[in-house]
Parts: C-alpha cells; sequence; structure tokens
C-alpha cells in the first residue's frame, strides 16, 4: 500500500498567494510532519540553521500524539491570535512533528491533524502565514533506508517483505519500527492518508529535495542559505 505525491503544492488563498517571496515574513508558521527516512533531519538542520541567525525559531522532536510538548505549542499560538496582530508581529516559527506512533490506532489522523486545520485556520484568518508541509519517499528507497537503520537492531530486511509501507503508517501516525508484529494497512487506510496528504499545502518527494526547498522556501518565508 503506498501513497505518492510529486511536489504538490495545494491551492492557498489569494492573500497567501501574494506573499510568496520576497523578504522575509512578518508572521509565518510551519509545521514539518516528518515522516522518518525521507531527507526530515536534512531538513530540520536547514531549519536549525534559520534558528541559529535568528530567522525563524524551531520547536524540534514534537510528537505525533497529541503529547503536551505540542499542546503547549498550540496554546501558545492560540494565545498570540486572541492578543491580537501585534503579538504575531515577527513570529516566525517552525514546528517538527516527529516522534511516537502506535501500532493499531492513527494519533495523527484522527487527534493531531483536527488541531492543526484549526490553528491554521485562525493564524491565517489573523493575517499570518501557516501551513503543513511534509516530504515522501519511494518506498522501496525507504524500506532500504530503514534495514540500514534498524539491520543490528531491531529487524533484518528478510522481515519486512510483508511489512506495510512505512510513509502511509507513520503519515496516519502508526509505528512502523516493529515490522513482524505490525497489522497489514487496508485500503481504507490508504484513502486515510491520500485525503490527508491532500489537506496540506506542500507535500514533495526526497528524491526532488531540491524542487520541493525552493518552493518550501517561497511558500513559508526561508531566506536564502548564507
Amino acid at each position: 500500500m503506498r501513497t505518492a505525491l510529486l511536489l504538490l503544492p495545494l491551492l492557498l488563498p489569494a492573500s497567501d498567494a501574494a506573499q510568496l517571496g520576497g523578504a522575509l515574513p512578518n508572521c509565518s508558521v510551519v509545521f514539518f510532519h516528518h515522516i522518518e527516512k525521507t531527507g526530515g533531519t536534512t531538513l530540520r538542520a536547514i531549519f536549525q540553521r534559520h534558528a541559529q541567525l535568528g530567522l525563524y525559531d524551531l520547536v524540534s522532536f514534537v510528537g505525533r500524539q497529541n503529547r503536551l510538548q505540542l499542546q503547549l505549542v498550540l496554546h501558545r499560538l492560540h494565545s498570540l491570535v486572541r492578543a491580537g496582530p501585534a503579538a504575531l508581529h515577527d513570529l516566525r516559527l517552525a514546528v517538527e512533528l516527529h516522534v511516537a506512533g502506535d501500532l493499531v490506532f492513527p494519533y495523527t489522523l484522527y487527534y493531531t491533524l483536527p488541531d492543526l486545520l484549526l490553528i491554521r485556520s485562525l493564524l491565517r484568518g489573523a493575517g499570518c502565514r501557516c501551513h503543513l508541509v511534509s516530504l515522501l519517499r519511494m518506498p522501496l528507497l525507504q524500506q532500504l533506508s530503514w534495514h540500514g537503520h534498524f539491520v543490528n537492531v531491531k529487524a533484518p530486511l528478510c522481515f519486512w517483505r510483508s511489512a506495510p509501507s512505512c510513509g502511509t503508517r507513520m503519515a496516519l501516525g502508526l509505528t512502523c519500527h516493529d515490522a513482524p508484529r505490525v497489522p497489514p494497512l487496508t485500503e481504507a487506510h490508504a484513502l486515510a492518508a491520500d485525503g490527508m496528504w491532500r489537506l496540506f499545502d506542500l507535500v514533495g518527494v526526497t528524491e526532488r529535495f531540491d524542487e520541493f526547498l525552493l518552493l518550501l522556501s517561497d511558500l513559508v518565508g526561508l531566506s536564502p542559505p548564507p
């Protein structure tokens, strides 16, 4: 089971489209749904460099199961929206959703995504950019990368023959770390993942990372590399 979207920037409100490019935005929040083994660590490093330069703030390794850290971030953003436009001035924040998943329950789909859609709507209504972005990878290359990462720790490659797509599982908030024990995905999972990606603003593929980064930079207001 697989879901593949090639650099799909979804339709944006005219106000957002008009802001693409140019100087650093006055207000921009981006939530990066980090699917393991897709180049997400490289993207995190780019956000970290922007944070070092004082251009963006970064909250990294936020749990995907609606845990305390994400709730703190969302609470802070809700508070800023309620405080008015002045409170959002010079807010530039990247949030990396990265850790934890459940064996059978798709936490990201049912719990995290609705919160992200709500805060995106509120921030945009307050005149702030807010985008949901992610990266996917060709399933075979992702599986091989998983094998190289865990070969001496968890599961050799031969155990992965019947394992479901890690990309789809982690997108929904399901674990892929215990491949021999995970139940298979169904067509409903594939449809759910496809529907979720269509709610994102930008979904790229690792194999075209440079193009993804150019689109992302325009979308969220990253500066050119120093």
